[in-house]
């Protein structure tokens, strides 16, 4: 009898020290949380072109915020000049757009990819096509190059809005490289 209950009380012993192993060191200072990476905020710079007939170089600004781990907004403005002078004057393409970026980050890689899509306007210098609303479609490729510092490669397709600006002249196709910097 005797034998059981010291073997009843050596079972029990060690389910209550195993249990008190989960708790926490009354030696150690309690764990600071830890801060994020980097900030859901960013802006950046691109430079590129758009595969036309007539080379069109372009270069843009961006800004924007990653509101969820999966989803952004982003505001831009690309400035594009075609390699051939109109009227005696280059003429320079005004873009400003707002865009929702749904986006996937590869397991393992500092590496996300992304859609595009959004709606913006366009005007041009040499006033030889109406200003009007255009939409962008596409998506790209991030890479975390470091904390604070990602490369964005991207392609859109930046068309007229309504049916009248539709014209073979107002469809884009846009390829970019750019850096962003995250705050």
């Amino acid at each position: 009898m005797q034998k059981t209950i010291l073997s009843a009380l050596a079972i029990l012993a060690s389910t209550v020290v195993a249990s008190a192993t989960d708790l926490p060191s009354k030696t150690q200072a309690p764990k600071t949380p830890v801060a994020a990476e980097s900030s859901d905020f960013y802006a950046g710079g691109n430079v590129g072109g758009n595969f036309d007939k007539a080379r069109v170089y372009s270069g843009g600004i961006v800004a924007g915020w990653n509101v969820l781990p999966f989803f952004a907004v982003e505001g831009s403005y690309d400035l594009s000049r075609p390699d051939t002078k109109v009227r005696g004057d280059y003429n320079y393409q005004n873009t400003v757009a707002a865009n929702a970026l749904p986006q996937y980050k590869l397991p393992g890689m500092d590496v996300k990819v992304y859609g595009l899509a959004g709606l913006g306007y366009r005007w041009n210098s040499a006033s030889t096509v109406a200003d009007h609303s255009v939409y962008n479609v596409g998506g790209g490729v991030k890479y975390d190059f470091t904390k604070n510092i990602e490369i964005d490669g991207r392609y859109r397709r930046i068309d007229g809005l309504q049916s009248k600006d539709r014209t073979s002249t107002s469809a884009e196709d846009r390829a970019t490289i750019g850096v962003n910097y995250k705050f």
